[in-house]
């Protein structure tokens, strides 16, 4: 079976981003607020118009509750609500990740006991064993995500029609597009390989081809002792990365550009693409000129189309402090989130696949080239959202700054993984 996420409609998108200002985090809720109600703090995503949608929606249908919402950006969020969980000062409703691939993921926050207990809420059971598998630990559900996120190329469609060209479906086609692009002073695929760039993402879209998808059970391999990334198609991965990188695929000094510069190209047109995690999408069409359109596809590991695994996993969502002095307000809160009329409100409000079915949705047109494929069989979860510890995914993305800058080799990259991978 090649499906480690949902058999459910998929999702893409949304890690939670609010736009409204909010205080600084602190503290758990109290009572007492401007008007003696009750306040709840919650900490998410900077400029996120569907928190701020919800948040409105909560407070109207609950009188004398009043959110005291506080954005964070990325990557910053993910080491200051770690932070403020360890030391007792988390807001009562957080952003949490699936699996267990960094700091405020749901299982490494389960080894301090950090979030409640959610298994007794009525949307648990929209969701499938895989998915609950990286919602939480020893039985418990910790986190809930309204979407999953989808990693296709994003590529504007006006700069692809100027070279001639139509989105890759084969690696060899990947590698020409790339020739085409440079011999007109473009590139073909915008790159940031700093601290919150979408570096790490081709790999994963890669390895979903060539080493997730034929063989399902690898991490569990890995763990039994019987695999190695080192001794397995990650060294493929990575020779196809050394590949791009050598016939001039990626943005100039990729290792200094940011994101939002990598973006703009995207917008602009000066990158005909990028592989990036499917929230983005909507950032790179709000840095772009008017009636520029954007369209995406599975990228493609080999030159067999049939072959081609696409990247889908579950995105970031929901949990509850669990020194929360209101857990049970805090968790209606979630349960809102992950209803039918939340998910409603999410989808009026922003661009994203359901991660349960709601009546009516068409998935949107920037998301077609992908729709299909990510609700077939012929996909994979994200491999940090199963790694068996948040150390891999640091070893994974720091050691890939330096490959991608020619400061280290695949092989040593991959050892210092293994060696992560062991604890």
């Amino acid at each position: 079976m090649r499906k480690a996420i949902a058999a459910l409609p998929v999702v893409v998108l949304t890690a939670l981003g609010l736009g409204l200002a909010g205080c600084s985090a602190g503290p758990q809720s109290n009572s007492g607020g401007a008007n003696g109600g009750t306040v709840l703090k919650m900490s998410g995503w900077a400029d996120d118009d569907v928190a701020a949608a919800l948040i409105k929606k909560f407070e109207e249908d609950n009188p004398g509750v009043t959110i005291d919402y506080t954005g964070l950006p990325w990557p910053g969020i993910t080491t200051q609500i770690n932070t403020e969980l360890v030391s007792g000062t988390a807001s009562d409703i957080v952003v949490v990740f699936p699996g267990n691939g960094g700091p405020i993921a749901a299982q490494t926050l389960a080894k301090g006991n950090y979030l409640a207990d959610l298994s007794s809420s009525e949307w648990v059971s929209k969701y499938n064993d895989a998915n609950k598998a990286v919602m939480g630990a020893d039985g418990k559900i910790l986190m809930g995500a309204n979407a999953s996120t989808i990693i296709p190329a994003i590529y504007n469609s006006q700069a692809l029609k100027a070279l001639g060209a139509t989105a890759p479906s084969t690696f060899s086609e990947v590698l020409a597009l790339c020739g085409t692009a440079k011999a007109q002073g473009k590139v073909a695929y915008g790159l940031s390989a700093v601290a919150g760039g979408n570096y790490p993402y081709l790999p994963y879209a890669l390895s979903a081809s060539l080493v997730y998808g034929p063989t399902p059970d690898f991490v569990e391999q890995q763990t039994e002792g019987k695999a190695t990334f080192a001794g397995s198609k990650w060294t493929t991965v990575l020779d196809k990365y050394r590949q791009m990188v050598d016939a001039g695929c990626f943005t100039k000094d990729a290792t200094g550009t940011s994101l939002d510069v990598a973006q703009e190209q995207v917008a602009k047109g000066d990158a005909i693409g990028m592989v990036a995690v499917s929230p983005q999408i909507k950032t790179i069409e709000g840095k772009a000129p008017a009636g520029t359109t954007f369209e995406t596809a599975a990228f493609p590991a080999t030159d067999n189309k049939s072959e081609t695994i696409l990247p889908v996993g579950l995105g970031a969502g929901l949990g509850v402090n669990a020194k929360s002095k209101n857990i049970d307000l805090a968790k209606k809160f979630v349960d809102l989130y992950l209803s039918e009329t939340g998910m409603k409100i999410a989808l009026e409000t922003s661009s994203l696949f359901p991660s349960a079915p709601v009546e009516g949705y068409t998935p949107p047109a920037n998301l077609a080239g992908v729709a299909e494929h990510a609700r077939s069989e012929k996909t994979f979860s994200f491999p940090d959202q199963t790694w068996p510890n948040a150390s891999v995914n640091q070893t994974y993305t720091e050691g890939l700054q330096a490959f991608i800058g020619g400061n280290s080799s695949a092989e040593d990259l991959l050892k210092q993984m293994d060696d992560a991978f062991k604890g």
